[in-house]
């Protein structure tokens, strides 16, 4: 029987091996950016621990690629455990297909907005549906409160009614489903303006920025703009009221 190989020269031999699985676990599991350069630094720490103890265990009853890339996946489980606790999909996302479960990951699981899930989604090539598509299968799924909570800004919603922090229950499941239905219908709407006009209304509402701020960054002239952003103001609240949105949220909407 052949002698073991050195744990530390397996161990740098398979590194670029290590790194490659711990990179398709996390995509696997919806772990994106940060985190998943986090994990993959984590697992080639867990595998160095005790001078490579787990390393050591590998006796050739299956290939060195083999028992390295289940090392990893075990520490990948026990790394988002202690990070997020449990998560599972709920039956209405798995019912929707892979995509429906990688976007509810990504917002209830990691806080994301709609608009940095779809991007994400988009930069992994896991779909070509934009913002406003998306938003039509969240509204399929039940509400949860995310396990990993960012603070973010939705563009053009910050002003909209928000949950406190203290809300919980159903007060707080309607709330999460308001905002899940005002959310897809402004999308809905936004998406049919020209990108230039989306790019105003975003500044002057998302932003808070002033019109003079917006006309340089632009570079349109300053005057016409407020009769333009008036004119936007307008169009977007009939739009928002055809698709159901009430007149006091549109003005929540558009708060200035």
């Amino acid at each position: 029987m052949p002698e073991p190989m050195d744990p530390g020269t397996l161990f740098l031999e398979n590194l670029r091996w290590i790194e490659k699985v711990a990179g398709i676990v996390c995509r696997k599991h919806g772990v994106w950016g940060d985190d998943a350069e986090d994990f993959a630094s984590v697992a080639k720490l867990k595998l160095m621990e005790h001078d490579y103890a787990d390393l050591r265990k590998f006796r050739g009853d299956c290939s060195a690629t083999t028992y390295i890339a289940t090392l990893v996946v075990r520490r990948f489980h026990e790394y988002t455990r202690e990070r997020w606790g449990r998560w599972r999909n709920s039956a209405a996302a798995e019912r929707e297909g892979q995509l429906a479960k990688d976007l509810e990951t990504l917002v209830h699981r990691d806080g994301c907005t709609l608009a940095q899930a779809g991007e994400q989604l988009r930069s992994a090539g896991k779909t070509e549906l934009n913002d406003a598509e998306l938003a039509r299968i969240l509204g399929r799924l039940p509400s949860r409160q995310p396990m990993r909570p960012k603070e973010v800004v939705t563009p053009l919603i910050e002003n909209a009614p928000a949950a406190d922090s203290a809300d919980s229950g159903v007060g707080g499941m309607e709330l999460d489903r308001h905002r899940s239905a005002l959310l897809a219908a402004l999308f809905q709407v936004m998406e049919q303006l020209p990108p230039e006009e989306r790019h105003i209304l975003r500044m002057r509402f998302g932003d808070g920025r002033s019109v003079a701020d917006v006309a340089r960054a632009l570079r349109l002239e300053q005057k016409p703009l407020y009769r333009r952003i008036d004119q936007l103001k307008a169009k977007l609240k009939v739009d928002l009221e055809r698709c159901g949105v009430t007149a006091e949220d549109v003005r929540e909407l558009l708060a200035e």
